[in-house]
């Protein structure tokens, strides 16, 4: 996983502040990609196969792009020049490069995936992220500061994008689209936005508000604790999700709203059980896993904070994986910015109550907590918008699952074990243990597929 390799690498070669500004930097360029590009990468995979001349439709992509990009960049230099520190100075100048070369790979990325080249999105990601890090490191090591991993990023994108990037745009000559086109995409892309940028303020702003409030090293300390036990668990359950949601679509187009129902009710028993296994798994096994991906200096403060933001990932995916999967079928989206909205709120109210009091724990908690109303107000919203599966059984078996994980990984622990083996045997046990109580109580009524799969296999080596 690129994040852990990240955490791994940079909380060892840079200081908590430093750290703190790069995670500052990220954010920062993060919201301003998704308020400026994100509407053009929606309207790249929404609309490039059904164009009559994807070349064309490229073309006008690509002005755009160039428009924003310049725009940006001005921007950005005049924001650099008026900053009165020189060290953000010095940061800001280089976030633009940073932002253009980032929103370029993605939109090129978008493209790849739209027209169904799994092998160049590979090479493009791939390559980003190898060369990003090697670069990174190597000025960090060198005492570059919080500005080495910036420049991996700038180098290793800027490499990706002249290697595998600028093929997908072959034959695409920049020029400006017709009026009614235009009015098409921007009617279509900027709306979603503006979702995006509210799910930004929860996952994002927290560490604006930690700069202003307590300063730079605490940024640091809770950005290597949040990223990597967030990003962890979300990466889990959107490859859950990304197998899990075409079933529920299909399901819907062909048997109507009570088969759907039927299969949300499977879907969310997997989404839900994996969700709290992995929370618990990583509450459980939180000494192992910082030993191994943060830091020295950083690992009392991820340490603080690893269990809250476990549970904060686990109900956000929850709710964007399950209860919020109503709006999609309902086709009723817009429900959604009202409910990041009040979310988005209730998150900066928290931050600023609790960050003074309990410094980096009090963001985490107002992380959980504006997670957890999102996933109230999604449920209860959700209903209205389409037929959903009783909540209870799904977090009946998930929490039996986790529960049982959780027993079986504590136990080296509680029984007092130590020693270099006992992490992959705990790992193992951990595994079967999943799978056997998943089988037991029928998680996703996955049991009987299960168990005629096995009878094939045996009469396929008896034969």
């Amino acid at each position: 996983d690129v994040y852990k390799r990240q955490l791994a690498v940079y909380t060892r070669l840079l200081a908590p502040d430093e750290f703190g500004r790069y995670a500052l930097l990220i954010a920062g360029v993060g919201f301003v990609n998704v308020m400026v590009f994100q509407w053009l990468r929606l309207v790249a995979a929404r609309f490039l196969l059904a164009h009559a001349s994807p070349a064309q439709f490229l073309g006008s992509i690509l002005a755009q792009f160039y428009l924003l990009a310049v725009l940006v960049s001005l921007s950005g230099l005049g924001l650099a020049l008026a900053w009165p520190d020189p060290v953000w100075q010095r940061l800001i100048a280089l976030a633009v490069p940073l932002l253009i070369t980032q929103a370029g790979l993605e939109l090129s990325l978008v493209i790849a995936s739209a027209r169904l080249e799994p092998g160049r999105y590979g090479f493009m990601l791939g390559s980003k992220a190898v060369i990003a890090l090697i670069f990174g490191a190597m000025l960090a090591w060198v005492g570059l500061g919080a500005a080495a991993p910036v420049w991996g990023l700038i180098v290793g994108q800027v490499a990706s994008l002249m290697l595998f990037g600028r093929y997908v745009w072959r034959g695409a000559r920049p020029h400006w689209p017709k009026q009614d086109e235009r009015r098409r995409q921007l009617r279509y892309g900027l709306p979603l936005v503006v979702t995006f940028a509210l799910a930004w303020v929860i996952s994002g702003s927290d560490r604006f508000l930690l700069a202003w409030l307590l300063d730079e090293d605490a940024v640091g300390y809770y950005s290597a604790g949040y990223d990597l036990t967030f990003h962890s668990l979300t990466l889990l359950l959107t490859i859950i999700n990304t197998a899990a949601y075409p079933l529920a679509v299909k399901a819907l187009e062909q048997g109507g709203s009570d088969m759907a129902c039927r299969q949300l009710a499977h879907n969310g028993e997997l989404i839900v059980a994996a969700a709290l296994t992995g929370a618990a798994g990583l509450i459980v096994l939180s000494p192992y896993i910082l030993a191994i991906f943060i830091g020295e200096g950083f690992r009392p403060g991820a340490a603080e904070i690893l269990p809250i933001i476990a549970m904060a990932a686990a109900l956000s995916g929850i709710k964007a994986y399950h209860f919020d999967i109503a709006f999609h079928l309902g086709e009723q989206s817009h429900i959604l910015v009202l409910v990041s909205g009040v979310a988005a709120v209730i998150n900066i109210v928290l931050n600023l109550m609790l960050i003074p009091m309990l410094g980096i724990a009090g963001a985490a908690w107002a992380t959980l907590g504006a997670y957890a109303i999102a996933l109230v107000i999604s449920s209860i919203a959700g209903q209205r918008a389409f037929a959903m599966p009783s909540s209870s059984p799904l977090f009946i078996k998930g929490s039996v699952v986790a529960l049982s994980a959780a027993l079986v990984l504590s136990l080296p622990s509680l029984l007092g074990i130590d020693g270099l083996w006992v992490l992959p045997v705990t790992l193992l046990l951990g595994g079967l243990t999943v799978v056997s109580v998943a089988f037991l109580v029928d998680l996703g009524e996955a049991r009987r597929p299960l168990i005629g799969l096995m009878k094939k296999t045996i009469l396929i080596f008896k034969n």
